[in-house]
């Protein structure tokens, strides 16, 4: 991950010096030197935080404005690039016409517009990432459950420099006003380090969940960055996780739950088909990170499969890239009898900034 944040940081200091030259002339206060070494700094910033900052020694806490601050230069990088894109097509038939001052003045105008349009998006966004909502989803398995079983669906929390320990409290708080029978999380409980999840104990707030049948959870591919993968484990298992990699479980709520290993470190996995549940009068459930086997679940039986890991693209128009890589990239959707659903997220990675989808906790009724 570390040439990950080099390369982009390197990027980013070129680039955005360009933008830079692209918005001071609509705006004349960024026309100055203290305004351009700032913008060159954010990019550096977002390195540090990320590379270095669980290494130092100082409190997550002190880090999180400054890792809040690389993050929405994220957005405004990501985001800079279609305006920046747009101004090189607006000069390149400015050129072709001859330059003139009716053009000059275009330019501006554009620059001033396409500033103020990229803060208005890492503003809204940034409001966006802090109200989760609740989206509510009904399946009728066919298998007569003998009562309704309520499930919570929280994934991609990435606890780390962005979001902490009264993140996890809010979302214990959340949870727990859905009064459910089961709780599963769906991966990535870590984002890039552990340290900072140490250090700020910022797992505690968790083992106040309440559910009548136990929390459960898989590993998602952010939770092996670290390399500390067993620790990882111990730790949600102190707080009262039964984290399932590649295991199975019957609760008494006539549900089989499947929880499966991360794509990534087994891409292909026996388990699936395995561990499949053969009583036809309990639910069958597959719990997983990334959502890349959803026919290979619906052909196995499963009646609700469960997943993460894209964010929903996290940043509009991101989601027309996850859309072309996974067959449900967000939502619901049934294949066959089984319904799959595929979360967009509680939390995030890299910028606190959504646009095109809210961060969430699904509740699943199965009946």
């Amino acid at each position: 991950m570390r040439r990950f944040f080099y390369f982009w940081s390197a990027v980013g200091v070129l680039l955005t010096g360009l933008y830079w030259l692209m918005y001071r002339r609509g705006f004349a206060f960024l026309n100055h030197a203290f305004v351009l070494c700032f913008f060159l700094f954010l990019p550096v910033l977002f390195c540090a935080v990320n590379v270095w900052g669980p290494t130092l020694g100082i409190t997550p806490q002190l880090l999180r404005p400054f890792a809040f601050l690389g993050g929405y230069w994220l957005a405004f990088f990501h985001y800079s690039t279609y305006a920046g894109i747009l101004y090189i097509l607006l000069r390149l038939v400015g050129f072709l016409a001859g330059n003139g001052t009716a053009w000059q003045n275009v330019y501006t105008t554009y620059a001033k517009g396409a500033f103020l349009v990229v803060m208005a998006i890492i503003i809204y966004g940034g409001w966006n990432t802090l109200h989760p909502v609740v989206r509510e989803v009904e399946h009728d398995t066919g298998k007569n459950l003998p009562q309704p079983v309520k499930i919570v669906l929280v994934t991609d929390i990435h606890l780390g420099s962005l979001f902490g320990r009264q993140y996890a409290e809010e979302l214990t708080e959340r949870i727990n006003r859905q009064k459910a029978d089961v709780v599963l999380f769906g991966g990535d409980q870590v984002d890039n380090s552990l340290d900072y999840v140490l250090r700020e104990k910022s797992y505690e707030p968790l083992k106040n969940i309440q559910s009548k049948y136990g929390v459960y959870a898989v590993l998602g591919n952010h939770d092996f960055f670290s390399g500390r993968v067993r620790e990882e484990l111990e730790l949600f298992k102190s707080v009262g996780f039964h984290m399932l990699v590649g295991e199975a479980v019957d609760l008494p709520c006539h549900v089989h739950l499947v929880g499966l290993e991360d794509y990534r470190s087994r891409p292909h996995n026996s388990n699936l088909e395995k561990l499949a549940g053969k009583d036809s009068g309990k639910a069958n459930l597959l719990l997983e990170h990334q959502p890349r086997r959803i026919s290979e679940a619906e052909k196995s039986g499963y009646d609700l499969y469960m997943a993460g890991h894209t964010h929903g693209g996290q940043q509009a128009p991101l989601n027309l890239v996850t859309r072309r890589m996974y067959l449900l990239d967000y939502g619901s959707k049934k294949f066959g009898n089984m319904l799959a659903v595929v979360s967009c997220g509680y939390g995030l990675w890299g910028s606190p900034v959504r646009i095109g989808n809210t961060p969430e906790i699904v509740v699943i009724t199965l009946r």
